[in-house]
Formats: structure tokens, C-alpha cells, sequence
């Protein structure tokens, strides 16, 4: 669903349109009612003040004309100078004319400073309340959404489209009202003085709407383009930083710069449509500005030499054209940027509509007892199941062990077990209660998961350890040094996950910055600091996705003696290609193409000559060789 509406919608479809994109923001904009209304109030006291001007000024030079010029000798037909007294009669009028201006401009200079401050300020809270409220609705979204998005229009919409609508929230009121004020004012104040200049300077304003109205939709058109390029960019470098060591080990840094050149000639050619219709309504605005004035300066000077208008007044409608020429311009450069802010409020408003996960259900007190009944799962637009008829009970303090190849359905079924996808209804039990019945939050407390291709954050190794923790610090946050977290707890789950071992690499130990993602670690390094994560969480569900696919046998065995001790009661669900990770299990599950085609303890296994069996041998054969290569480095080292 596309955030911009045709242009060929009919004008009664326009009102829920405008609702659908502004409607979030108008009500964070309502929050803050009292210094909107306080701002409001005081555009139309200052464009008052301005309009008052040229009156006074233009009434002060008849005044002035009148005090220095006498009426004309009928002897000579020449000027004469007026009297003393009437000239100490102007030289008061402007006395008194200037006192009034500087309190005029002292006035407008107050009511637009505090005027400007309120509303722009408040735009600003507005702009911070709308990222706030996105990014937590977006962090409720369940995770088929965020399988079908991107990462990089995420972070456009989140960015360069709040901002326009921010725009909406400030200053198009701060400019937009006070054009509504000064522009009918003044154009009231000119047809009081004289109708036949006031209609020639309407004539050529009604050219100008009228050449507003042609170019709107191809800028409404053109602006949905450029904000949708900018997404497709952001993509574009999310994808191409985040991965820049497969590009270069595929030497495809020319195909991926490629690409880029090819988004960014669709941003220019979309802007550079912008920036021509844009050139063109400034145009039509500065054109139309002089245009109006050379007509007052002709219809006005012809009735100013009839005496139906003095010089004051002419003047006056001068001033007027004056004053009403930057909110001219500014309406030019309102609806300009209204159709981007109109678009990007209707990217924003299409996240907002995106139905959240359930945060409801029950929250009761759960023992970990997992009951899974002919557990049938097909992701969405997927043509076949990845889990088949699944069934199994594990109580607490048990673990259950899966193996099986890459795409046997180990890591679904995690992945269900957390409701980070919804099971059907009267497949999945905790403590007999329907995961769907439970509230995901609830349910996710139970587990605390360990993954295979671990995500780190651009933080010391002990913040994204304690992650994990509920007294840790977010993820970038200073306000707790490094290492400092815990220690005990934190240089426990460390020892069980033989982290300790790859400490005096690292320069300032658990302190050490691992960069975006980790960059700065091995395979095996990443995996047990997400081990140890998972550790530290003490969550009475431990889920272990292929956690030691990158450690080498030694640090296994290290790790999993590790594990024996620190998981004490926790109930232990570990997914592995490595058998000896769930040698130990009280009931172990091989999976092949969704469905177990084996079941039993690790001696049952054994004895039952199947799959299991026969991968056991080939890995205790294959551990004996790599035992015994001299050669042989371990796990990697750390990048």
C-alpha cells in the first residue's frame, strides 16, 4: 500500500486522506496546546503591527506634504512656504509618527521573536514524540513484518520523513498563519482606500493561483519519487557497509558501486524534477511580485494625477504590496514543501497502521513443563512445512537436544518456542496453558536465547554481555563503565562460556570495543559472548541455536563442562550439528525436512544404528583426526 493517493481521487476522499497522514502528529501537536495557542495569538498581533505601518506612514507624509507646502500665490502661481506655525505643527506630527514606529517595531520585533520560538520549539518536541512513538511501535511489529522490510527505508522514514512533517508542525503555521493574516488583511486595507487598484493587483494574484494549481501535481508526484529514492538508498549503503567483507571477497566492489550510481541517478533525476518545479514557483512568485507592483505603480499613479488618491495613500499601497510580498513568497515555498511533507507523514502513517504483535494474554506463574502436540508450521509464502507433526514434553530442568542438517527445522522451532512466530492454536503448551494464550512478553522471559550467528552491538564486550541484564546500561550508554557490571555474575558466565581464555588478547579486556556487529571477532568469540549473554540472564529457559558451530573441540569440551555446572535447574533446549553438545540430554530429537525421524536418549540413539548413530562415529572420527593435526590452529583468531 503506497502512502500517496492518486491525484485522481475525488475531492471528497481528500479529508480522510489528510487525516490518515497527519492525524498521529496533530495529537502530539495538541500535547503541547498552551504554547501553540500562545504562539498563535501573538501571529496575528504582529501582522496587526506590520499592516499598521504603512498606514502611518503614508498618512504622516500628507501631513508633511501638507505642513511644508502653502496653497499657491494667485499673483505668481508659485508654492509658497507655509507659516512657522504650521511647520511646528509637522515637525510634531513627525515626531510623534516616528515615537509610534519605534514602538510599532518594537512590538512586531517581540511578538515574532516569541511567536517564532514557541512554535518551532514545539515542532521539535513534536518531531521527538513522533520518533519515540515509532520506534516503539515498530519494536511491537511481529517478526513476519520485519522479514518482508528494509533496514535502510526504516531508517529514511524515520528520519528525512519526520522531519518534513515537522515542518507541517511549525513553520508552516508560524508562516502559514501569518500569511492568512497579513495577505486578506491587506487586501481589505487596499480596497477600502481604492477598488480599481486593489482588482488590477487581485488580476495578477489570480494568475498566480491559477499556475499554483497546474504544477501541484507533478510536485506532489515527483516528491513521492525523491523520498522513496532516498530509501532505496539508505538499502542500498545499509546493506553494502554491513556487508563490505563479502563484497570484497567477491571482488564485487564495482558491481555494488554500480548500483549505488544507479540509485542515486534516480534520486538526482527525481530531485532534479523538483528542483525545476520549485525553480519555476519561485519564479512565478518574484515574477508576480514585480508584476503587481508596476500595476499599482500604473493604475495607482493615473489616480493619484486625478486626485482620487494622494501620495500618502499610494504610498500606502506600496507598503501594503511590500508587506504581503515574503508571505507571498512564503506560500510559494509552503506549497512547495507541503506534497514532500504530505508524502512522507503518509510513509510514516503506513508503519503506524502495520498491526502490532498481541501484547495481551494471560501472565501467570509458570513452572518451564513444554508440552508440543503435532506441531505442524509453513512460513508465510512458503511452499512447504518447516516443522511436521512435532510432538515431545520436556519438564523443568531437562534438556532436550535436536540435531539434524541445515534447514531440518531446529531453529523454527526455537524461534516458536520465543513466539517470535505464532504456532497454530493447540500445538504448543507451557504448564498447559496455549502459547497463544500467554502474554509474548511472559513467554519470552522464559528463554534466553544463545545463537548461532549472534547479533553484537558496537559496545565493550561486558556491555554486550550484560545485555541481557535488566540493571545493564542500553547499548552505547556511558553511564556504567565497563566491567564494571556485576562482576561476579558477569566473570562466571564469562568462565562457562571460556571467554576468559581470548581476554588477554584484547587490550583492555572485557572493556575492549568489538565494534558494529561485533566486526573485531572471531566466529567462535561472537558465539560465546552471546553464550555468556544467555548465561548471565539466569532466565530459567536456556536455548542454545548451533551456539559452538565455530569453536574448535577443545574449547567445546571446555564450554560444555562450563555449561553442566552453570545452567544448575534451568531447562535446556540445545540445537546442534555438534553431537557431543547434546550427548547429555534427557531426550534427544533428529530432525530431516521438518519431521523427527528419531527419538531417545543419547545411549538409545546409539544403540538404534540410525542417523544418529552413524554421525556420531563420523564426528568422533573426525574430532580424532583434527586432535591429532599438528597443523591444526584451533578456532580462528579474532579478524
Amino acid at each position: 500500500m503506497h502512502p500517496v493517493a492518486s491525484t485522481e481521487s475525488s475531492e471528497t476522499q481528500r479529508p480522510g486522506r489528510l487525516k490518515r497522514a497527519f492525524g498521529r502528529p496533530l495529537r502530539l501537536l495538541w500535547r503541547h496546546r498552551l504554547p501553540v495557542l500562545l504562539g498563535m495569538s501573538l501571529v496575528p498581533v504582529h501582522a496587526a503591527v506590520t499592516l499598521w505601518m504603512p498606514g502611518l506612514i503614508g498618512r504622516t507624509l500628507d501631513l508633511l506634504t501638507a505642513a511644508a507646502q502653502a496653497p499657491p500665490d494667485p499673483d505668481t502661481s508659485t508654492i509658497a512656504t507655509s507659516d512657522p506655525e504650521t511647520l511646528a505643527a509637522g515637525y510634531g506630527d513627525l515626531r510623534a509618527a516616528c515615537l509610534v514606529l519605534l514602538a510599532l517595531g518594537l512590538a512586531e520585533a517581540v511578538s515574532r521573536f516569541v511567536s517564532r520560538r514557541l512554535l518551532i520549539d514545539v515542532s521539535r518536541h513534536v518531531e521527538e514524540d513522533l520518533k519515540n512513538d515509532l520506534v516503539a511501535h515498530l519494536q511491537r511489529l511481529p517478526m513476519t513484518w520485519f522479514d518482508r522490510s528494509r533496514t535502510g527505508d526504516l531508517v529514511s522514514r524515520l528520519t528525512q520523513d519526520a522531519e518534513l512533517v515537522r515542518f507541517v508542525m511549525g513553520p508552516l503555521l508560524l508562516h502559514g498563519g501569518n500569511a492568512l493574516c497579513v495577505l486578506p488583511a491587506g487586501a481589505w486595507l487596499m480596497a477600502s482606500m481604492n477598488v480599481p487598484v486593489t482588482l488590477a493587483a487581485a488580476g495578477v494574484f489570480g494568475l498566480l493561483l491559477f499556475a499554483f494549481r497546474s504544477v501541484m501535481p507533478r510536485l506532489h508526484k515527483w516528491s513521492k519519487k525523491s523520498q522513496e529514492a532516498v530509501g532505496e538508498i539508505s538499502q542500498q549503503a545499509q546493506e553494502d557497509f554491513a556487508g563490505i567483507r563479502v563484497v570484497h571477497q567477491f571482488a564485487r566492489v564495482e558491481r555494488e558501486r554500480a548500483a549505488m550510481a544507479t540509485k542515486n541517478r534516480r534520486y538526482l533525476l527525481a530531485n532534479l524534477r523538483l528542483v525545476r518545479l520549485r525553480s519555476l514557483l519561485n519564479a512565478l512568485t518574484h515574477t508576480t511580485s514585480g508584476a503587481v507592483l508596476l500595476t499599482v505603480l500604473a493604475v495607482g499613479g493615473y489616480e493619484a494625477i486625478a486626485g482620487r488618491i494622494t501620495v500618502g495613500e499610494l504610498f500606502q499601497f506600496i507598503g501594503y504590496l511590500a508587506l504581503m510580498t515574503f508571505p507571498l513568497e512564503v506560500l510559494g515555498w509552503t506549497i512547495a514543501m507541503l506534497p514532500r511533507a504530505y508524502a512522507g507523514a503518509n510513509r510514516i502513517a503506513e508503519l503506524f497502521e502495520v498491526e502490532p504483535e498481541p501484547n495481551t494474554g494471560a501472565a501467570p506463574e509458570l513452572t518451564g513443563r513444554i508440552r508440543v502436540e503435532n506441531l505442524t508450521f509453513t512460513y508465510p509464502e512458503a511452499e512447504r512445512p518447516a516443522l511436521a507433526d512435532v510432538s515431545f514434553t520436556l519438564e523443568p530442568g531437562q534438556k532436550l537436544g535436536l540435531v539434524g542438517p541445515v534447514g531440518a527445522g531446529k531453529s523454527t522451532l526455537l524461534a516458536l518456542l520465543m513466539r517470535l512466530y505464532d504456532p497454530p492454536r493447540g500445538t504448543i503448551f507451557l504448564d498447559d496453558h496455549d502459547l497463544l494464550d500467554l502474554e509474548p512478553e511472559i513467554v519470552r522471559r522464559r528463554f534466553a536465547l544463545a545463537a548461532q550467528e549472534p547479533f553484537l552491538f558496537s559496545d565493550t564486550i561486558a556491555n554486550n554481555v550484560a545485555f541481557g541484564d535488566a540493571a545493564a546500561p542500553a547499548p552505547g550508554d556511558a553511564a556504567a563503565p565497563a566491567g564494571d557490571l556485576i562482576p561476579s555474575t558477569l566473570d562466571a558466565a564469562v568462565g562457562a562460556a571460556a571467554l576468559d581464555q581470548d581476554l588477554p588478547q584484547f587490550r583492555d579486556g572485557l572493556s575492549t570495543l568489538v565494534g558494529e556487529r561485533g566486526v573485531t571477532l572471531s566466529g567462535g568469540q561472537k558465539q560465546r559472548v552471546s553464550l555468556a549473554r544467555a548465561l548471565l540472564s539466569d532466565r530459567p529457559g536456556l536455548l542454545l541455536d548451533d551456539t559452538l558451530s565455530a569453536v574448535d573441540p577443545g574449547t567445546e569440551q571446555r564450554i560444555l563442562r562450563g555449561l553442566e555446572t552453570a545452567r544448575r535447574d534451568r531447562t535446556v533446549i540445545a540445537a546442534s550439528h555438534r553431537l557431543s553438545v547434546v550427548a547429555d540430554a534427557d531426550l534427544i530429537l533428529v530432525f530431516d525436512a521438518g519431521q523427527v525421524r528419531e527419538r531417545g536418549t543419547h545411549e538409545q540413539l546409539l544403540a538404534g544404528a540410525g542417523r544418529y548413530a552413524a554421525a556420531w562415529q563420523l564426528q568422533a572420527e573426525s574430532d580424532a583426526l583434527e586432535s591429532n593435526d599438528p597443523g591444526g590452529d584451533g578456532e580462528e583468531g579474532a579478524a
